[in-house]
């Protein structure tokens, strides 16, 4: 007999309904969350994830009041169950690995991304969701000695820098040769520094993770300057 294949070898569309007295707003959020990683948020319905889970669609409604909720449910059970790595080092090192970690499972999970993207909230702030990130970079940046308004301005910085590579590297992933191809059409006389770095501009357009990495290390950079300043 054959196992059973894993949630992501399932095929799109494929019905599971869920065994009688099991139904759960976890279970609804786990399959919203499965559902969202392969298509996108204006597609799902609350009709349509009714009939992947073989339930009747107003059973959703019982744990959830709309798709809007639901999707906010589904963002904050990913967010809020990230927890940073252990990392030894200074303060700079354990912001690189939580921020590193959460662009992962940004990554990872791209029906967070989705649900971030259309901003079913309204107010389209995403940074206080992930708390255990929130924590840990607050204090560190504290702890390295910035005052309180740059402490929040470096957080702020940090966050949107890793939730906006993330974005990029799910909904427009690294296109070297197409990037490559037309830098090459441009006239390298009227452009001669493009023309010239055309190896390294397209090398850098596959690298996401390499390039989110080395912008990291710029804004922590900029980070320890400003905090030598406040000493």
């Amino acid at each position: 007999m054959t196992s059973e294949p894993t949630r992501r070898s399932e095929p799109r569309g494929g019905r599971r309904r869920v065994p009688r007295n099991t139904l759960s707003a976890e279970a609804i959020v786990d399959a919203a969350l499965r559902v969202l990683d392969d298509t996108n948020c204006e597609d799902i319905s609350m009709r349509a994830l009714a009939a992947d889970l073989g339930v009747g669609t107003m059973t959703l409604y019982t744990y959830f009041r709309s798709k809007d909720e639901l999707l906010q449910a589904a963002r904050d059970h990913v967010l809020d169950s990230f927890h940073p790595p252990e990392t030894d080092g200074d303060w700079a090192d354990r912001i690189r690995a939580c921020c590193h970690a959460l662009y992962e499972l940004l990554v990872e999970r791209p029906a967070v991304l989705r649900v971030l993207a259309i901003r079913p909230d309204g107010d389209g702030d995403f940074a206080d969701t992930a708390t255990a990130a929130l924590e840990l970079v607050l204090s560190q940046l504290r702890a390295a000695g910035l005052g309180r308004q740059e402490t929040a301005r470096g957080y702020v910085t940090l966050l949107q820098y890793t939730f906006g590579s993330a974005l990029r590297h799910v909904y427009i992933p690294a296109r070297g040769e197409n990037l490559s191809n037309r830098m090459r059409m441009l006239d390298p006389q009227a452009h001669p520094t493009i023309a010239d770095l055309i190896p390294e501009l397209t090398d850098v357009h596959r690298s996401g993770e390499q390039q989110y990495l080395f912008g990291l290390d710029l804004i922590l950079d900029g980070l320890r300057t400003a905090a030598a300043k406040q000493r």
